[in-house]
């Protein structure tokens, strides 16, 4: 069991270092590519710059969008890896009654810090990883939509709303996806199977 323990935890440990891996490369690829955007900004209005935007940005939201899914992913792994490190410490205090009291101090505290209580939910999914990177992306897209719109001739008091609204079109698409994967997960929940 202790073994089972010790994999759990190095699990969580990679699951972590992934996520903040590909966070790290999403918002560096973010800053150059806001950086290049800056620098070519001053090129005027033309097919040629709006060509330039349109692909960068573009790639950028692609980016987003795995690295938003993967994180997600990955957040759902650490979650059930956590759950069932938990039925662990539960099987210890079955097995040695003396660690009882010590367990349940423990495992009450990390309940109060859990990122599923019902009246915190949508703004802690908004706070992981996954959650971040669905925002910034969205922006992402919606700036995307936006140079894309006025880059079709359409004026700009016309092209903001537009990328503004495929924005949060956008947000709304990546918390309802979120949710769906963390209710599927619930269901699905680790600790009524087996470890």
């Amino acid at each position: 069991m202790t073994t089972e323990h010790y994999n759990m935890q190095t699990q969580r440990a990679a699951t972590i270092g992934e996520a903040n891996g590909r966070a790290s490369i999403f918002l560096g690829a973010l800053s150059a590519g806001l950086i290049a955007l800056g620098f070519y900004g001053r090129a005027g209005h033309g097919a040629g710059t709006t060509t330039f935007y349109i692909l960068v940005l573009s790639s950028l939201a692609f980016l987003g969008v795995v690295t938003f899914v993967r994180c997600l992913e990955i957040s759902i792994d650490d979650w059930q890896f956590n759950v069932r490190i938990t039925r662990l410490r539960a099987t210890y205090a079955e097995l040695v009654p003396e660690l009882a009291d010590l367990l349940v101090a423990v495992a009450g505290h990390e309940q109060a810090m859990a990122m599923l209580t019902p009246r915190r939910q949508p703004f802690q999914r908004m706070l992981s990883v996954a959650g971040s990177i669905g925002v910034i992306t969205s922006v992402v897209i919606g700036a995307d939509v936006g140079v894309l719109a006025y880059g079709l001739h359409a004026p700009l008091a016309t092209a903001l709303p537009v990328g503004v609204a495929a924005g949060l079109v956008m947000l709304v698409a990546s918390i309802r996806f979120q949710s769906s994967r963390w209710k599927g997960a619930s269901a699905t929940d680790p600790s009524h199977g087996s470890i």
